[in-house]
């Protein structure tokens, strides 16, 4: 049996870094592995559940046992570099979830305007960009470690930054297997899912919701600190019979069967968005703004890709499917095909295998 080690910094669920882990070890134990967690923190939702995943679960320690004989170590999380000596070379990968191994601010976008950034690290522009909130990245310690990505758009933002050994990990989504129903009651029923700050763009969704003139109700799913001033918004925007707020939802493969359409309104450069995939193995088709990794699964035959903050386009895209409900079948299941034959689990996990194989 191959032991896989994944260290994070929570143990419990935040967002899709969590939900990745806990999804990949599951996949990952029924296939033979046995996947092991260490965290650096305590945090985040539902731990019992999250710790359920893991053939084990323990706060990160320097003399813990399994470094010495895990097949392969993988850093979901930055950890301090004095911890990096005591990993197994060669068998110890850093997985790049996220944008701040390269962006000392983390949202890889600048703080006047919210404009998405596309520069490598340097040290004296990112520390003002970033008012000094966070230490700088620790770019030259993590280089030498190979990283592993979803996209090929965080590949190249790892090149950028001074990465050399970089491999592509496809991502996997388990499809479902029963027809989708669309718009029962002539109503289209939009949805968000994801943390309620600024960079998942639950604001935007709000500002083009309030463009729409069709029957529509829409379910804000996920917590976070923009919580009160999106309900105030919907308030100011007379939205209260429309828009719902759900909070922190547990199981979110229970929201998928009761809507039509899935907003993606981003704007910060998401690394991957597994949620938009997700979605998609629903056979629920997404409309998405068109930054960062979205493109890796997403394109015009099961979904629309609109241009960054075009609020006002994606409210037409919206109101487009409503006055075309067949075209929303089509696209449910051209996206539910692509899910089902590009990123399936079996392919995730032929090529896990093959991985840890090569280190052995």
């Amino acid at each position: 049996m191959k032991h896989i080690l994944y260290i994070g910094k929570y143990n419990g669920i935040i967002g899709g870094i969590e939900r990745y882990m806990q999804k990949s070890a599951e996949l990952l134990c029924r296939n033979g592995f046995s996947v092991h967690y260490r965290y650096t923190e305590a945090g985040g939702k539902n731990p019992e559940t999250f710790s359920e995943t893991f053939s084990s679960i323990k706060l990160f320690s320097a003399d813990d046992e399994i470094l010495r004989y895990a097949d392969l170590v993988i850093l979901h999380n930055i950890i301090d570099v004095k911890y990096l000596k005591y990993l197994p070379e060669k068998k110890t990968f850093f997985f790049a979830h996220d944008h701040n191994i390269y962006c000392q601010r983390h949202h890889y976008y600048f703080p006047i305007g919210r404009i998405n950034c596309h520069r490598a690290y340097n040290k004296f522009i990112c520390s003002i960009c970033s008012l000094g909130r966070n230490p700088a990245p620790p770019l030259a310690e993590y280089r030498k470690i190979p990283a592993l990505v979803l996209s090929e758009f965080m590949k190249d933002n790892l090149h950028r930054n001074g990465f050399e050994n970089v491999f592509k990990l496809p991502a996997f989504i388990k499809t479902a297997e029963k027809e989708h129903r669309f718009m029962p009651d002539g109503t289209l029923r939009i949805l968000f899912l994801g943390q309620l700050i600024r960079g998942k763009g639950a604001d935007l969704l709000l500002n083009a919701l309030k463009r729409l003139d069709i029957p529509f109700e829409c379910t804000i799913a996920g917590d976070g600190k923009d919580r009160t001033m999106l309900a105030k918004m919907v308030e100011k925007s007379n939205l209260r019979d429309k828009v719902h707020f759900a909070g922190f939802v547990s199981e979110p493969e229970l929201l998928w069967d009761n809507c039509d359409v899935f907003c993606f309104p981003i704007r910060w450069q998401e690394p991957f968005g597994l949620v938009g995939l997700e979605a998609m193995a629903h056979g629920v088709p997404v409309v998405a703004f068109d930054l960062g990794g979205v493109r890796e699964y997403l394109t015009k035959g099961c979904g629309a890709l609109v241009p960054e903050k075009d609020v006002n386009t994606a409210a037409e895209m919206l109101t487009h499917f409503y006055q075309q409900p067949d075209s929303l079948k089509s696209l449910g299941e051209i996206g539910l095909w692509l899910a089902k034959n590009k990123f399936s689990e079996e392919n995730f996990v032929n090529i896990f295998t093959k991985l840890t194989e090569s280190l052995s």
